[in-house]
């Protein structure tokens, strides 16, 4: 093992995370809170009601209840965001960010949400209304539609709105990784560096997209602090995800976790037409009963998506190290990442179960560990 690694998590990084896990949890409450009221004191059936004396075309009087509902629970919720995105990282020395480039991002990222949930929200009320048994089929493949285009077109038309990115400039890392990446069968198509630094301290990589737009994009910041041989390790993690198709998987997960969802919502809003008063199954009033149905379910499977993903992770972190044949650098680049990304090393067993996608990074390193002769 590599010597002068520091194992422990350090006090900045307990206090940064115990500040997280609590922010989750509050707002999760909240919004279980206001999804609750926004049901049960019928403002959503007096929203619905005003916007008809405007139209009584279905997909107009959807879209704008849809839109001011959005709108309204993204405001309730800026407070809580402003902090944990902008407030928490400067105060933790994790950003580099102006407040103006923050509140940039913060609208492009809303604006994003909004066209792409709109989407959703119109299909699903429409399959309600033809397919009124089985419209939770539809919803959910409607749902693995736009996860697909949505991945598809992530590396060109969404992160080119966040972050600037260029071509790799150091020729012998490209060389590197270019004889990396034969090992995998992987084509590259271009190795573009990310421009992180402008806004965060903190480093990434990723292979991003599907077909054609797949790219391999690794962080500015991960250049200037990580060796080739750290970044080669981080890369065949991300060629290993890409060997084991871990984007289907994932996507397949997600058109499960959605069929689960719908029908679970099918059999409240059934009921619900009766108990609130509800013009049909097919009343976007019923937006708010929706909304926290498909919450409470998410919270329910959250622990079961990420014990799905924390396999997968380990299996990357096998193939990676497999790859290059270095668990001592391994070591040295997990920690590294750790620290630079204020990770803590050793949560507790609930918090990994309900938080964490990857495994802790104590646990990868003891993996990593098993590889290490004599």
């Amino acid at each position: 093992m590599p010597e002068n690694i520091n194992m422990e998590t350090s006090s900045q990084a307990k206090e940064y995370h115990r500040i997280k896990n609590f922010l989750f949890a509050a707002n999760l409450l909240i919004s279980i809170l206001v999804l609750l009221i926004l049901t049960v004191t019928g403002l959503t059936i007096f929203l619905r009601s005003y916007i008809r004396m405007f139209s009584v075309n279905t997909i107009v009087v959807n879209g704008l209840f849809f839109i001011v509902f959005y709108l309204f629970l993204s405001m309730f919720n800026f407070p809580m965001d402003l902090f944990e995105g902008f407030i928490l990282e400067h105060e933790f020395k994790l950003s580099r960010q102006s407040f103006p480039g923050w509140l940039k991002d913060y609208f492009k990222k809303t604006a994003i949400s909004l066209i792409i949930t709109l989407i959703i929200v119109e299909g699903v009320y429409l399959f309600i209304g033809i397919f009124y048994r089985t419209w939770w089929i539809f919803a959910a493949f409607l749902w693995l539609l736009i996860s697909v285009v949505f991945t598809k077109i992530f590396p060109l038309i969404i992160l080119p709105l966040f972050f600037k990115s260029h071509l790799i400039k150091d020729e012998a890392l490209r060389k590197k990784l270019n004889d990396l990446a034969e090992k995998f069968n992987f084509k590259i198509k271009d190795i573009l560096i990310l421009e992180l630094s402008r806004k965060t301290i903190k480093a990434n990589a990723m292979v991003t997209g599907i077909g054609r737009t797949k790219r391999i994009y690794l962080s500015d910041t991960l250049l200037n602090d990580f060796s080739a041989e750290e970044i080669e390790i981080i890369v065949a993690h991300e060629l290993t995800h890409d060997k084991n198709k871990d984007i289907y998987s994932h996507l397949l997960v997600s058109f499960l976790v959605s069929i689960i969802s719908f029908y679970v919502c099918d059999m409240f809003l059934e009921k619900s037409v009766y108990v609130f008063g509800y013009l049909a199954k097919d009343d976007i009033a019923n937006l708010a009963l929706l909304s926290l149905l498909i919450l409470l379910v998410g919270v329910f499977v959250l622990p079961f998506q990420n014990g799905f993903s924390r396999r997968m992770e380990t299996n990357a972190d096998i193939g990676s190290i497999e790859a290059t044949q270095n668990p001592e650098g391994f070591i040295s680049m997990i920690s590294k990442l750790g620290r630079k990304n204020l990770a803590e090393f050793a949560p507790s067993r609930l918090v990994e179960i309900f938080l964490y996608d990857h495994l802790p990074i104590s646990k990868r390193i003891d993996l990593a560990k098993k590889f290490i002769k004599g």
